[in-house]
Formats: C-alpha cells, sequence, structure tokens
C-alpha cells in the first residue's frame, strides 16, 4: 500500500505598488429627442465635435475609443388622481442617445490640461472624469504574482521550522487568474473649468494593487 504524501498548503499574498504613467479621460455624451432618429443623429455630431476637440488638444482623431453606445426610451412619472386616491402613470418623454468614451495617453500635466480644457470648451459638453493607471499592466502584474510565491515560500519554512519538518519539492499552484483593477479613482469634474487655461496640478497616488496564490507542498 502507498504511504500517502504528507503536504501543506499556503496561501501566498503579493503586493505591489507603483506611480501612475498614464492617465485616462472617460467622456460621456447624452443626447435626447422625441424621435429616436434624431437622438442617434445628434449623438453622433457630439462624437464629431469631441473628436474635432481632441485633435485641437494635439491628438489623433481615433484615439478616441468607444467603450459603450445605448439608446433607450425615457419616461417620467405623473401622479394622478381620482378623487381621494392617487395614481401614477408613465409619461414618454422621448430616446435618449448614450455614448461612453475614453481617451489614454501617457500621463503629463500639460498635455492632460490641454486636454480637458479643450474637451470641456467642446460644444458636444461631455461629463469628464480622469483616472490614472499604468501602461505596462502584464509587468505590473508579474510583480504581484512574484510577490505571493516568494510570501507563500517564506510562511512555508517558516510553519516547517516550526513543525520540525522539511520543505519538499512543489506539488501544485492553483491560481484564479482574476482581472485586477489597477487604476486610481476617478476624479470628476462636474462642472468645466474657467474659460482661461487649467493648471491643475495633479500628482496621482501610487496604484497599489494585491493578489492571491494557493501553493502546496510536500513535506519530509
Amino acid at each position: 500500500m502507498t504511504e500517502e504524501k504528507r503536504t501543506i498548503h499556503i496561501k501566498g499574498t503579493g503586493h505591489a505598488a507603483q506611480i501612475p504613467d498614464t492617465a485616462v479621460l472617460s467622456l460621456t455624451l447624452t443626447a435626447q429627442n422625441k424621435e429616436y432618429s434624431a437622438a442617434v443623429k445628434i449623438g453622433s455630431q457630439q462624437v464629431e465635435m469631441l473628436r474635432e476637440a481632441i485633435v485641437e488638444a494635439g491628438f489623433q482623431s481615433d484615439d478616441l475609443k468607444t467603450i459603450n453606445f445605448n439608446v433607450r426610451a425615457v419616461y417620467e412619472r405623473e401622479e394622478v388622481r381620482d378623487g381621494a386616491a392617487k395614481r401614477f402613470r408613465e409619461i414618454f418623454v422621448g430616446f435618449e442617445c448614450r455614448h461612453d468614451l475614453k481617451l489614454t495617453f501617457d500621463f503629463d500635466n500639460e498635455k492632460l490640461n490641454a486636454a480637458v480644457d479643450t474637451i470641456a470648451a467642446s460644444l458636444s459638453q461631455p461629463k469628464i472624469s480622469i483616472a490614472f493607471t499604468v501602461k505596462d499592466i502584464d509587468a505590473f502584474s508579474d510583480k504581484i504574482l512574484k510577490s505571493a510565491a516568494r510570501d507563500a515560500k517564506r510562511k512555508a519554512k517558516i510553519l516547517c521550522a516550526a513543525l520540525g519538518v522539511n520543505l519538499g519539492k512543489l506539488l501544485n499552484v492553483d491560481y484564479s487568474w482574476s482581472e485586477l483593477n489597477i487604476r486610481n479613482e476617478n476624479i470628476l469634474l462636474d462642472a468645466p473649468p474657467a474659460p482661461k487655461e487649467s493648471s491643475f496640478d495633479f500628482q496621482p497616488d501610487e496604484i497599489k494593487a494585491s493578489d492571491t496564490v494557493d501553493f502546496i507542498w510536500e513535506i519530509e
């Protein structure tokens, strides 16, 4: 009868931190009209005006990427009284066309200010939010996984030493490959900047992320 191997199961936690090197402008355009085709047409015109604005700011037209497009019917609730009783009914308002777009570029305060100023002055009047991330996400993720492996092996050696056993060969590694959120929180600009040139001095905080990996070693 084969003797069952003794094992130790360790969860390694990895961490990484890095100053952001990439800015992401998230832009939302909404157009509303009673007619479906008119709402879509206005929405398309808004996107074209926005593309013209980013070109004026020094970007290429195709730097602006669409991440979501949606047209929906919009209703409002209206109170209706029938004697002492009251009820509500939905009144059709029109169609709302929504575009969500993003502009991603190497972070530079001067370039970011120019983009915000020009986009805010555009007749398309988008809602603007700013986030910061890292360009090489794979390299950042690799740092986390290497850190998790080191953490797990350190814990395994400590536990084995405390138990008076030796750490044997690695038998299994289990990782979920979940998507990491490698982005700082958005900065929402509810109102457009003043007509004069902006002078925001953005100093984004470090991007911090962590992840876990499961390891199984044989113990001797």
